[in-house]
């Protein structure tokens, strides 16, 4: 086994760096040994499971875990058996002491969805069959959405007017319910990814009218409530305004779906500030406007552009809940530029291609704190630099690490072979200090931090890829309860 690579930080060290350089945080960094990708279809981490850190691999017709321990040392692997037929991983979801596998496979002329469960040792535990589609020629195509405390999961089938769906309970291995939204005829954009379930098993899919020619705009929002037999349709009427993206996230103390997305005139590419919405279970719903001040779209724009132009370019990529109500809307300036090419080009994996190459930019961070009245309470711009080549932005953005205390945004200052892993720390009051985390010199590093997990308060792990090689990255911060 290749020996196992270790930074450790002791307490008087990590004393040492925080009074003589301010902007280090002060943690602990255990990187495994360099795992081969090439006969990899993907790969999942599911976290710590009993005493050990899981990973599992999809190799197509074979499927693997391979367990760490604290040190990030590779303990065992051994293959998962889910039938005679080739299974389709839909997804994979870790509990404490249970893994969960949802998977698709043909049956002669029938497609089944499967849920298994096993236990930290691979000995499988639980089998229920959750649908089956009867004399399928083409396999359908099944995508998965997973509940924040990781006990439902929301199965979902697109088709040409409308979206299938099922609702499962992996701890009582109960299917809550099977319903179709039709979409035919209703002129919605069928733009799937805002799709989610609660806790409670609930689903919620907010959708924008196809026709922004419309004097008055509408958001749409399909959803049961309390596993109910009825798919409830509401509508929002927005007014006049445009709106260019949706993030919805369901609030579990204030048992409210919140949207938040970027909107603007209508017929403008630009943004001129956020919408906020907060839509509650007996139908009514509270809807504001924040608009971008002249302090704001200076900053991100320079002052050599005019205010009236508002913001491009930008996406909401996370909304973190506060107890209270409110939440924190987080935009990244994200760009592509594609050109064309007659040469073959080596990608990060060895392969060739020849499609061209494409720019990834991926840039500065607003974050925009909203109280629970939907008035502003605070805002920030986060300034931050990737620029990317032909890799798909694998390496790109951050990973969001939230305590009940602050937000810590953790992401590569730079998208290279040798980088400092660079970040800040947001407290609830809207104080930003910027950060530095380790630096990747001589460690063969390459992390995706957009793929990274958090595990617990001061932990999260985080996968490297480089030269076809998969290796996991254990950060853990000092000075946080668990």
């Amino acid at each position: 086994m290749i020996a196992i690579r270790r930074i450790r930080f002791s307490m008087i060290i990590a004393m040492v760096i925080c009074r003589s350089i301010s902007g280090m945080w002060a943690q602990e960094i255990a990187i495994s040994e360099e795992l081969p990708l090439r006969n990899d279809y993907s790969y999942t981490i599911l976290g710590w499971v009993e005493n050990d850190l899981l990973l599992f691999r999809d190799k197509g017709h074979a499927f693997y875990i391979q367990a760490f321990d604290k040190d990030l040392h590779l303990k065992w692997e051994r293959e998962i058996y889910l039938g005679e037929s080739r299974a389709d991983i839909v997804g994979v979801v870790a509990h404490d002491d249970l893994f969960h596998i949802l998977y698709g496979m043909r049956d002669k002329g029938n497609y089944s969805l499967h849920h298994k469960s096993f236990d930290h040792d691979v000995n499988l535990v639980d089998t229920s069959t959750i649908a089956t589609f009867e004399s399928v020629f083409i396999v359908p195509r099944v995508s998965m959405r997973e509940s924040d405390d990781a006990s439902k999961v929301l199965l979902y089938k697109e088709d040409s007017d409308g979206v299938q769906l099922y609702s499962y309970d992996l701890n009582t291995l109960q299917l809550n319910y099977a319903k179709f939204i039709s979409l035919e005829g209703n002129q919605l954009e069928e733009d799937f990814r805002p799709l989610l379930i609660n806790n409670y098993g609930d689903f919620f899919l907010p959708l924008k009218s196809d026709r922004p020619q419309q004097k008055i705009q509408y958001l749409h929002i399909f959803c049961s409530l309390h596993n109910g037999d009825k798919i409830i349709h509401d509508t929002i009427r927005l007014g006049d305004i445009e709106i260019f993206d949706i993030y919805p996230v369901y609030d579990h103390i204030q048992h409210c779906l919140v949207i938040s997305g970027l909107c603007g005139d209508r017929n403008t590419s630009r943004a001129k500030g956020f919408y906020f919405i907060r839509y509650f279970e007996d139908g009514h719903h509270e809807l504001s406007y924040l608009p971008f001040d002249d302090s704001l779209l200076t900053e991100v724009n320079g002052r050599g552009v005019s205010v009236s132009r508002g913001l491009s370019d930008f996406t909401v990529q996370r909304v973190a809940l506060r107890q209270d109500g409110g939440a924190v809307i987080i935009a990244e300036l994200i760009k592509e530029f594609s050109r064309r090419s007659s040469l073959p080009m080596q990608r990060d994996n060895g392969m060739y291609a020849r499609d061209g190459w494409v720019d990834y930019y991926f840039e500065d961070l607003i974050l925009f704190a909203v109280n629970p009245d939907g008035k502003e309470h605070w805002k920030e711009v986060l300034r931050k630099r990737q620029y990317s080549q032909d890799d798909g932005a694998m390496y790109s953005s951050f990973l969001l690490f939230k305590t009940p205390e602050r937000l810590r945004f953790l992401f590569n200052d730079e998208i290279k072979q040798e980088n400092t892993v660079g970040g800040y720390e947001v407290t609830g009051k809207g104080y930003v200090e910027r950060k530095t985390v380790f630096n990747t010199d001589y460690q063969r590093l390459k992390l995706r931090f957009k793929d990274g997990l958090q595990v617990s308060n001061n932990e999260c792990i985080v996968p490297s890829e480089r030269n076809n090689k998969l290796s996991l990255v254990r950060i853990q911060f000092s000075g946080e309860e668990q």
